[in-house]
């Protein structure tokens, strides 16, 4: 399992044997975790609680002092 935190930004991937490659369906921010869910703020403009499986890390947040 991937290690989320929030501000990470995140995607979901369609994967499919008839697409050459993985399309992506959205992407989004992190806002909020738990232990087994993330709350993510996608480009729709939702924010939803989703299983930490769903989802790919693009890129961590910048630490900041």
């Amino acid at each position: 399992m991937e290690e989320y935190d929030v501000g990470d930004l995140v995607a979901v991937y369609l994967i499919n044997s008839s697409l050459s490659e993985p399309e992506l369906l959205q992407y989004g921010i992190v806002l909020e975790k738990n232990i087994q869910n993330i709350l993510v703020l996608d480009n729709v403009g939702y924010a939803r609680w989703w299983s930490h499986a769903r989802w790919q890390i693009l890129q961590k947040a910048k630490k900041t002092a």
